[in-house]
């Protein structure tokens, strides 16, 4: 047998991506005798060894092992003719003898005991090897040769091989899957700086966040994406990671490899993300899954143990295998996930028991389960960790079809605190211009904002979630966008947008197959011709929902069968109405939740009030009043079919009453669509209209007045704390991070003591007449919770808020009136102050963008000077916005204003390179060139 020369060749990746980091850990191999590379497949191990020979040019024998090299003989001919060739040794390669193996070996380890200089020891894919009895002992061998040698082992799983006594005397290193993988900064380099494609931002956090950096992917993506435009790359991410190419790789390169029984346990096993011994041998029916999973972990078969030590799958891997299962078994997959769920329950896993009741569509046992959480869990922990873990252990399917149903499951007093969450994480998300996960939580907030009564909210974040799910194409999440802006449509009496939103859902439902959405969307149409007491056009429409709904998405029943109760109530048969409501009620009722129960108990006492039935109308109204105590416009709702009733049966007194809470419910929260002009008849004036006792001015010179009257804040404390109100303005705060944030200094008693006293001032020298600080309309208390109330206050950077909102009631004459209301940086007098300068970022990013928004406007309607205007107002508020300075320069050239162009791009210059010592020559000259024009002076 002769020597096979490709063995002893080290393979060239070139070009390929400098690993700085990896590279610096390869460094200390002079400091080790072994150095352990493990990792699952494609993860780049061969292709790092070898390029980091290559680039620090150590000298190297490479040996690429195969499966006939696990005898003595032949791995020893390998390496001696690799050792030969490397220290010029003379040397005629060929096969050993057996029996020469002791002395070959002898010679060998002579030979390297004299070494000085490095000398690197490279075996490629050793687990091929590693199972032999002949091969450990000449590893070991040759590791204790000379301290300048060092044995590499690149291996997809841990070598048997005794390292203990290595770790101590501190000559042995390891790099693993987790040090392999691409970390974001490299995932960018790779694409943008390697291969040149400009991906966005969040298309990087996209690949890297789903494959986890696992290097193989990433050229299976870049041989799909590279001649792809922007749209056709959005496209791809919408089904990612439905990549042909990435599954080819997973079938052929791992689970081919596997017998039978590993092949069984990874389907079965990937319904679940956290891979439990002791629930996966109740679930397959079986005692040794620990070993198989050890099996796995010591085979780097895409299986790692987290920071808590659970075993999980990589996500792609885990993805692959969940879709191939689930396409393989057909529907019955969900049967599976309810037997997860049960095993679940029982073994008191109550968040994992309700993700797969939910998965596993049996809404009723996970509206109990809910219930039990409920109880006995931090109800905004695991309402946040539900909301990633539905769509976690779907393993990519749409989170839409869950949306409603978790949010309806949601404590009521949890919507609140979960709203204020939201809302940060999408503001941290608008930050990073982070649109791909933009959308999603849009949604959910959108969802809770529509259930607590804040149409307007909803309505602004529901249009901007479906401008995201249209872009990344989640047809799911679009559809329900729609029918859910149907619904805000139709509560403002805009029928026909309505109509139009709700039709768009139906077909993309149609289209897609998405039955959750089709379900919805025909009950909404239905309800929307109810409302026109069009029978024949709602009836076919409500039976189909009723079909669909039946067999494919139980949760969604109440819903039907309140709308089947209102069809049989507009055309008279009380009876029916009635019947149709009860069961509605009843399901609503074995839910057990409140927005189930409002919801159907509502529209029972409306047929109840039509039937004449006063006493089960009044209770039903009453009951669903109470089960909307948080869902402030539905409440209003309700009562405003209270005050019909007591219209009806001439209670005039009571309905005076009622109609007195509905109008000052309506003046609060500005629902003017309640009240149109008939029953009750008043048209209800918007509150805006109304002057406020306190006013507050915090862009520019900050000032307080009370009835026009300025007041000054003497105590400082008071100030600061009255700062970190208005800066968390109607949110609930703990005492403890007030305290924490206003009061650092001091022994806790002290502290204590300061703040009561300080917000005692603060709260008299808002509220001249206040007598107790327990009805302060500004600065209310909860508990051990704060809130700074600004519904009664006149907060310029509200209206400035208000101003610049974007949207369907976006208008010019609003975003010149914010522009001018910016007279200045949020508490400019203040610029030192750490906890003022988050939202002085976030107000003065939203002036520059409104007055770029203008500054286009006026540009598109040819009125160029107001143009330039709000570009010098931009530059001269803000002087490092670069990208205002290149599109000032854009428009100037585009109207041949060279000189202004100039002038600006000299102040550019100046600007940049004097201030910040950065240099725009180039960019500025690229702009010139672009426009064929040269620059003056």
């Amino acid at each position: 047998m002769n020597i096979e020369e490709n063995k002893l060749q080290m393979p060239n990746y070139s070009p390929s991506l400098k690993r700085k980091r990896l590279f610096n850990e390869l460094d200390q191999h002079e400091k080790v005798s072994l150095l352990l590379v493990t990792g699952d497949s494609g993860y780049g191990k061969t292709m790092l060894i070898s390029s980091y020979i290559c680039e620090k040019r150590i000298p190297a024998v490479w040996y690429q092992l195969g499966s006939s090299d696990r005898y003595a003989h032949i791995f020893l001919s390998y390496v001696k003719t690799g050792i030969s060739r490397q220290l010029g040794i003379d040397h005629s390669p060929q096969i050993l003898e057996a029996e020469e193996v002791d002395s070959e070996l002898a010679t060998i380890v002579s030979i390297l005991a004299d070494r000085k200089e490095p000398l690197l020891l490279v075996f490629d894919d050793y687990q091929l090897v590693d199972s032999s009895p002949e091969i450990e002992p000449i590893i070991n061998e040759l590791i204790h040769t000379s301290p300048a040698v060092t044995v590499i082992i690149i291996s997809r799983g841990l070598p048997r091989l005794p390292i203990a006594k290595l770790k101590v005397e501190r000559k042995y290193k390891e790099l693993t899957t987790a040090d392999l993988a691409f970390t974001l900064d490299e995932t960018c380099r790779f694409f943008n700086e390697m291969n040149q494609l400009n991906l966005e931002n969040q298309e990087v956090q996209f690949i890297f966040e789903r494959t986890e950096g696992w290097i193989a992917s990433y050229q299976l993506i870049l041989g799909v994406i590279a001649k792809m435009n922007v749209k056709e790359r959005l496209s791809l991410w919408s089904t990612f990671p439905y990549v042909q190419d990435i599954y080819d790789y997973l079938s052929v390169e791992v689970l081919q490899a596997q017998p039978e029984e590993v092949k069984h346990f990874l389907y079965k096993t990937s319904l679940l993300t956290e891979l439990d011994p002791v629930v996966i041998d109740e679930f397959l029916g079986i005692d040794y899954s620990e070993k198989i999973l050890s099996r796995l972990l010591t085979q780097h078969l895409f299986v790692y143990r987290d920071q808590q030590g659970m075993i999980r799958y990589h996500r792609l891997f885990r993805q692959y295998l969940y879709q191939n299962y689930k396409n393989k078994i057909k529907n019955d997959y969900m049967k599976e996930h309810l037997r997860l769920a049960t095993i679940y329950e029982e073994r008191y896993q109550l968040i994992n028991s309700f993700a797969h009741y939910t998965i596993g569509k049996d809404y009723l046992k996970a509206a109990k389960v809910m219930g039990l959480i409920r109880d006995l869990y931090n109800p905004v922990e695991s309402m946040l960790f539900l909301d990633g873990w539905l769509e976690e252990i779907s393993a990519g399917d749409s989170f839409a079809n869950n949306t409603l149903f978790l949010i309806r499951c949601v404590p009521l007093a949890t919507l609140k605190e979960l709203t204020t969450l939201f809302e940060e994480n999408i503001s941290l998300l608008r930050k990073k211009k982070n649109e791909l996960w933009l959308c999603n939580l849009q949604h959910r907030l959108a969802t809770i904002y529509l259930m607590r009564g804040d149409i307007v909210k909803a309505k602004q974040l529901f249009s901007d979630s479906l401008k995201g799910s249209e872009q990344f194409h989640d047809h799911a999440m679009s559809a329900l966008n729609l029918i859910l802006l149907a619904e805000i449509y139709r509560y403002l009496r805009k029928d026909e947008e309505a109509i139009e939103h709700v039709r768009k859902a139906v077909f993309i439902s149609e289209r897609y197959k998405i039955k959750h959405t089709q379900i919805h969307a025909l009950d909404t149409l239905a309800t929307i011709y109810l409302d026109k007491e069009k029978v024949d056009k709602a009836a076919p429409y409500i039976q189909l929902a009723l079909n669909i709904a039946k067999e494919h998405d139980k949760s969604s029943l109440t819903f039907i069968y309140t709308t089947m109760g209102r069809l049989y109530s507009v055309k008279n048969d009380g009876t029916k109405a009635i019947e149709w409501g009860e069961k509605a009620v009843s399901l609503a009722e074995s839910f057990n939740n409140d927005f189930d129960n409002g919801w159907s108990k509502h529209e029972l006492g409306k047929s109840y009030l039509k039937s004449k039935k006063f006493e089960e109308a009044k209770r039903c109204f009453e009951q669903a009043s109470e089960a909307f105590s948080l869902f402030t416009h539905y409440q209003c709702m309700v009562e405003i079919s209270l005050y019909h009733l007591y219209t009806v049966i001439g209670d005039k007194a009571q309905a005076a009453k009622t109609y007195s809470e509905i109008k000052n419910t309506c003046e609060k929260y500005d629902f003017y669509w309640l009240l149109d002009g008939s029953k009750p008849k008043a048209k209800v004036k918007n509150l805006k209209e109304r002057p406020k006792q306190l006013t507050i001015h915090t862009l520019g010179n900050f000032n307080v007045c009370y009835e026009n009257k300025p007041i000054t804040i003497k105590r400082q404390s008071s100030l600061r704390l009255l700062q970190f109100f208005i800066t968390h303005r109607n949110k609930k705060i703990e005492k403890d991070m007030i305290i924490d944030t206003v009061f650092s200094d001091g022994s806790l008693s002290t502290i204590d003591n300061h703040f009561n006293v300080s917000l005692s001032v603060l709260r008299k020298t808002l509220e001249p007449n206040l007598k107790s600080g327990v009805h302060s309309r500004f600065i209310k208390r909860f508990g051990n919770q704060y809130l700074f109330d600004t519904t009664d206050v006149d907060l310029d950077i509200e209206t400035f808020m208000t101003l610049t909102k974007k949207g369907d009631d976006a208008d010019i004459n609003n975003l010149e009136e914010a522009v001018k209301l910016f007279r200045g940086d949020y508490f400019e007098e203040y610029p030192y102050e750490a906890m003022l300068e988050n939202e002085r970022e976030r107000l003065r990013v939203l002036f520059v963008k409104t007055s770029q928004t203008l500054a286009q406007h006026y540009f598109e309607q040819n009125h160029y000077k107001k143009c330039f205007e709000y570009f010098e107002r931009i530059l001269d508020k803000d002087p490092y916005q670069e990208d205002i300075y290149f599109d000032y320069l854009e428009m100037l050239l585009k109207k041949n204003l060279v000189t202004k162009a100039t002038k600006v791009a000299s102040d550019m210059k100046q600007f940049f390179t004097n201030e910040m010592g950065i240099s725009v020559n180039d960019q500025i000259e690229n702009i010139f060139s672009k426009f064929s024009v040269q620059m003056h002076g």
